[in-house]
């Protein structure tokens, strides 16, 4: 279906019936109120990223990536990143999407404390939260598969890294240049390097409005919202400014593509 490949460009959410949700240690961190500032120009606690999702020229519902505030993860100050999206009313009559990811970046060196995935789409269900726990060189956490049955998950992590969500605000923290291409450390319950193609400067129109941009094209083989899949690209165009917005992002599917596109951007007090 279309709709899986783009919940592979964007993780996203809706809650799932009551009692199904594993729960993420993290989330009873509560909301530091100290200022913060960080590498990332922009990046801001409140910053909410909304998009227009389309399958061809269908639409078929709307996303959200959003920064809700700041924690303190082991006594170091971390953005709380959540992306979230819904189906349309009329996609979601027959094929209703709910998905979440949620991942924890420190605001200094950007590396990622863990994340939580929750995946559900028609019949299919997965869910499970990971803990990065570099002081102890390993990570752990839980999974819960589509017959429910919940398992723990733990393994060996030798360095720091991002997972999947973390990795495209570690992007706008960096300095993009056209033809320069980037390697980031990616753990998804094991490590690997993710390679991301930079391409040329293009201009990009979208609700948000006509910006130049600078095109990024994944070359790695593992799922999330960066990543293309069985031969398919992925595209992400972010914006050539200190803010390095993603403005548009595109996934070929196997029929047509589907495309994310910036609506607005706002920061809420």
């Amino acid at each position: 279906m279309a709709i899986k490949t783009l919940l592979l460009l964007l993780a996203c959410c809706l809650p799932a019936a009551a009692g199904e949700d594993l729960a993420h240690p993290y989330w009873s961190l509560p909301i530091s109120t100290a200022a913060v500032s960080g590498p990332v120009a922009g990046i801001v606690a409140g910053e909410t990223l909304e998009y227009d999702i389309y399958w061809g020229a269908i639409y078929v519902g709307k996303s959200f990536l959003r920064v809700d505030g700041v924690v303190n993860v082991s006594s170091r100050p971390a953005w709380h990143i959540v992306s979230e999206a819904k189906s349309g009313s009329f996609l979601a009559n027959f094929y209703k999407v709910a998905d979440r990811n949620d991942a924890w970046m420190d605001v200094e060196d950007l590396s990622s404390y863990g994340y939580y995935k929750k995946i559900s789409e028609g019949s299919h269900f997965y869910n499970e939260w990971v803990v990065f726990d570099l002081p102890n060189r390993r990570f752990y956490g839980e999974k819960v598969n589509k017959k429910r049955q919940r398992n723990t998950v733990e393994g060996p992590m030798e360095k720091p890294a991002n997972d999947v969500l973390s990795s495209l605000y570690r992007m706008r923290g960096m300095n993009l240049q056209p033809g320069a291409d980037i390697e980031l450390d990616v753990n998804t319950k094991r490590d690997w390097r993710i390679r991301i193609k930079a391409g040329k400067r293009e201009k990009i129109s979208t609700p948000y409005g006509k910006k130049q941009c600078l095109k990024f094209e994944p070359m790695a083989g593992e799922e999330g919202i960066f990543v293309a899949k069985k031969g398919r690209r992925m595209l992400v165009w972010l914006t050539d400014d200190e803010l390095k917005v993603p403005m548009l992002l595109k996934a070929e599917i196997f029929i047509g593509s589907v495309t994310a596109k910036l609506v607005r951007r706002v920061i809420r007090p």
